[in-house]
């Protein structure tokens, strides 16, 4: 299959939202879509979903029984809690700077969130700060949920061991992290959503050096059935149909082009702010790594003054993960260590507009309205 192009065009500086998804266009779907009309098989693991999930395989160098592909990643983290909880209740702990996905699948799966503090420079929990809890926490803890903040890669390799030495299995909440994503024994997630580098529309993967796991997640995902009409296991449907294959394969065959175009926005991003001392953006962001939303740190300042100084200008914004999990309605009691980290960075980090044709003259509006701002509320 050929790519499409996907050249930033030129266009009035005013507005600039902060997201813009960009999928395959109808010529480059319709390959594939002819192809699901010959087969005549729209769902329920065919041709198309086994091709992306080869190909993802490949990509990550893993069998292709090390990855199943599942309806979005918040089902997917569910049933990945239920493969490894094995119909065990108890505490799951998560990080409270997360996207309320987390915590909601969690729910989803049985568990009980508890929530933990990040660390200051990586924004992700620490195998230390799990020990430390462990250690405090009234009832038994089933799982622990890592989150790779905003697609930093996490070492996986760190909390494979940690399972080995407490028995305590750990899943990765990889929702963002396709570029970056570590295949271990703890199951990673990953989203391919329409706002993530790699999309299906709606989507997902689990990965894992552990076939047998991948294929009871795959039960989970198919009512329980695996080879027959059995329903083995308490399950769900969350299986990605054929036509989200298709928008998944296209998105593949342009993703070298995707990453290159996101990189680039991002470094000029790094030039006009992070290198000036303007912003902090996440280490190696744009250059060992990228992601789909830039998430700069103003330290010491108050990302809301920023954000109103951009809306002046008609560029959008956004505090991506909002106040942290415990200031969402939904989970305001759930029981919590301090967030105090938490707390500071939800104050300092905002997402500035970024999507794949940005264009230069774009960012440099962006830049020069953020150092406005910070000027004048220095002036």
């Amino acid at each position: 299959m050929g790519t499409y192009s996907r050249q930033a065009k030129e266009r009035p500086l005013s507005p600039i939202p902060v997201a813009r998804p960009l999928m395959p266009p109808a010529e480059a779907l319709l390959p594939y879509l002819r192809r699901v009309d010959a087969n005549r098989t729209y769902t329920n693991f065919g041709p198309l979903v086994t091709e992306l999930e080869t190909r993802l395989a490949r990509r990550l160098d893993i069998s292709p029984e090390c990855i199943v592909t599942v309806s979005n990643a918040t089902v997917g983290l569910t049933l990945a809690l239920q493969a490894v909880a094995k119909g065990q209740s108890g505490i799951c702990l998560i990080p409270a700077w997360t996207f309320v996905a987390t915590a909601h699948a969690v729910v989803a799966a049985g568990l009980e969130p508890v929530l933990l503090d990040v660390d200051e420079q990586t924004w992700a929990i620490t195998p230390d700060a799990v020990h430390a809890a462990i250690s405090k926490v009234e009832g038994r803890v089933a799982a622990v949920m890592v989150v790779a903040p905003f697609g930093a890669p996490l070492d996986v390799n760190v909390w494979d061991e940690f399972t080995a030495t407490t028995g305590i299995p750990t899943i990765v909440d990889a929702a963002a992290a396709h570029d970056t994503v570590q295949v271990g024994y703890s199951p990673s997630v990953v989203s391919l959503h329409a706002t993530k580098v790699l999309g299906a529309g709606e989507g997902g993967y689990v990965v894992s050096r552990d076939p047998r796991l991948i294929v009871d997640v795959k039960k989970r995902s198919n009512f329980g059935f695996y080879g027959s009409r059995n329903a083995q296991v308490e399950a769900q449907n969350g299986k990605l149909s054929e036509y989200h294959a298709a928008v998944g394969l296209a998105s593949m065959d342009c993703y070298g082009d995707t990453v290159g175009r996101f990189k680039r926005i991002a470094q000029q991003y790094r030039s006009t702010l992070h290198a000036r001392g303007y912003a902090e953006l996440q280490e190696g962001f744009g250059e060992s790594w990228i992601g789909s939303v830039c998430v700069v740190r103003f330290r010491h300042r108050d990302q809301q003054a920023i954000a109103k100084s951009l809306s002046t200008k008609g560029i959008d914004s956004r505090a991506w993960w909002g106040d942290g999990i415990h200031n969402q309605s939904a989970f305001q009691n759930l029981k919590r260590f301090d967030v105090s980290t938490t707390d500071r960075l939800s104050k300092e980090t905002l997402g500035l507009p970024f999507f794949v044709d940005m264009t230069c003259s774009e960012v440099d509006a962006v830049a020069e309205q953020v150092i406005f701002g910070l000027e004048s509320s220095t002036s």
